[in-house]
């Protein structure tokens, strides 16, 4: 039993040594190495001065079209602001304007009411007038009508009562000065 973990012991140390002799698969050797750098510094260079310019001069001329974009919305903000601004003041001087007019309107048409008006009071007056004008003259037809039937009446009543004949003239004027008297005291 000795005897066979001695040979398995030295089994496994000459494994051992042929294992450590042998490359390791995963270790660059010196040469691999070299030739690595050297790509690497290839594909670094290429990827510098060939690849890359065209990379940022895209990448830089579209910043600069954002930028200018952002430019252009802040000036059609402004612009926006402005018109708005001189939309609102054209809307202020609109509605002034129709406030005005409405005003003029409205004060053209008070003073055309108050001509209307007095116009009207005016013909009213003078219809009042010529209708008391008139009413005079009628009541002034209808005295000297009513007097002179009242003088006829009075006159034949007197001359029946009497039974002879009056002068008509004496009691004209008599009857005339009694109505003129009774008319006045009304």
């Amino acid at each position: 039993m000795l005897a066979s973990i001695l040979a398995t012991a030295e089994a496994v140390s000459t494994e051992i040594t042929q294992v450590a002799e042998t490359k390791n698969p995963i270790l660059p050797t010196v040469n691999e190495m070299f030739w690595a750098a050297v790509f690497f510094l290839l594909l670094w260079a290429l990827m510098k001065f060939v690849l890359l310019p065209p990379i940022t001069k895209v990448m830089n001329a579209r910043d600069e079209k954002v930028r200018s974009d952002l430019q252009a919305a802040e000036a059609a903000e402004s612009a926006r602001v402005s018109k708005l601004a001189e939309y609102e003041a054209g809307l202020a001087g609109a509605r002034a304007e129709a406030g005005a007019l409405l005003e003029a309107a409205r004060s053209e048409g008070d003073a055309e009411r108050r001509t209307k008006i007095a116009a009207a009071e005016a013909d009213a007056a003078s219809f009042k007038a010529e209708a008391s004008t008139a009413v005079a003259d009628a009541k002034a037809r209808a005295r000297t009508e009513l007097t002179a039937s009242i003088t006829d009446i009075a006159v034949g009543a007197a001359e029946a009562v009497v039974q002879k004949p009056i002068d008509r003239a004496a009691q004209t004027a008599l009857v005339e000065d009694y109505v003129n008297r009774s008319g006045s005291q009304n």
